[in-house]
């Protein structure tokens, strides 16, 4: 199992990072096209969708999606989609897993949350690789934070962080993935996105203090992507999203926590082009 687990993690490394840096521009929007399909395919049994809904939404996400891609939205729209879903994640989301409301209970109107979660990912996928060193260094965070959690949790876990929802999470293991995430974005190079030429920030310290309170809240909104899945996969009585990663279950099941910090991170990265006269390094 865990032979099987490494071989798909290595293989889906590999077509990620190959895509990133490689594919023109419209290959990078077929490739998170087919994601989109992907994830929306499982998405259908997750939420519980009729059959006949189920067969065409799929195709329609991946088709929303190039379409939306194709338009080039502008910066004020494109900021408003992203703010829109940093309330889902920093609000909404939260209340949800505080009240456990339960998913299927809405039917076939989740098809719009289902866009409501992918579509803002997709967007914001689009949007940070164009600059895919930076785009790396997001995703990153979320890696690290899911690294970081698995072992101090291991180790060190004593208090449940959401035992009805995910039993294995726990308090300790968010606190290791808080410090791995500031660790990481501490070491990493501050010319991704530098405050020097604001006039603002000019104290190279206040830079990775602002870097480190970014990094908290994406950790924080990784967790509540994570666990927002679990409990839909819960409520629907099923392990995985789906089987079509071996020995890891379905795409939701590997993204689950990107859906969450994509859109966050990109929001915070268009605030910051917003307000300070920067480049960004490329």
């Amino acid at each position: 199992m865990l032979k099987t687990r490494v071989l798909t993690a290595l293989v889906l490394a590999i077509c990620l990072l190959s895509a990133m840096f490689w594919l023109p521009e419209s290959g990078w929007v077929l490739f998170c096209a087919v994601l989109m399909g992907a994830a929306a395919w499982e998405w259908c049994a997750l939420a519980g969708l009729s059959n006949t809904l189920a067969r065409g939404y799929p195709w329609m996400t991946a088709g929303l999606f190039v379409v939306l891609s194709w338009l080039h939205l502008p910066f004020n729209v494109l900021l408003g989609v992203l703010v829109g879903a940093c309330l889902f994640w920093l609000v909404v989301a939260p209340i949800w897993l505080a009240t456990k409301w339960c998913l299927r209970s809405a039917g076939d109107l989740n098809f719009l949350l289902g866009w409501a979660l992918l579509l803002p990912a997709g967007l914001a996928l689009l949007l940070l690789r164009r600059n895919a060193w930076l785009l790396l260094a997001v995703l990153m965070i979320a890696w690290v934070a899911d690294s970081t959690a698995y072992f101090t949790g291991k180790a060190l876990g004593r208090h449940k962080l959401a035992p009805s929802i995910s039993p294995g999470k726990t308090w300790e293991g968010v606190g290791g993935a808080v410090l791995g995430v500031a660790m990481y974005l501490w070491l990493l190079p501050k010319s991704l996105i530098s405050f020097s030429d604001s006039g603002v920030a000019a104290s190279m310290l206040l830079q990775h203090v602002v870097w480190i309170a970014c990094g908290v809240l994406l950790t924080a909104v990784c967790v509540v992507g994570d666990l927002l899945e679990s409990l839909f996969k819960r409520q629907a009585g099923m392990k995985d999203s789906s089987h079509l990663l071996p020995g890891h279950g379905g795409i939701l099941d590997r993204i689950d926590s990107l859906l969450a910090l994509l859109p966050v991170a990109a929001a915070i990265y268009l605030t910051y082009l917003l307000f300070f006269s920067v480049s960004v390094a490329h």
